[in-house]
């Protein structure tokens, strides 16, 4: 699991659990290289699209 660039984005993505890190880091991952993005812009977006795609989840591990 990588540490992402964003201080932020860096300090949610520490609350996530395992698999929601992995799916972090694979949208993340596609963002930059297929999508052709800075790395620190695929990071804030991935974690849009977890956020989005586990709302329950997310906000479990936040409160």
């Amino acid at each position: 699991m990588t540490t992402p660039t964003n201080e932020v984005v860096a300090d949610l993505v520490s609350k996530l659990d395992s698999n929601l890190h992995e799916a972090f880091d694979e949208r993340a991952s596609i963002r930059e290289f297929d999508g052709g993005l800075t790395r620190e812009l695929a990071e804030c977006l991935a974690l849009l699209d977890v956020i989005r795609q586990y709302p329950k989840e997310v906000l479990s591990l936040l409160a």
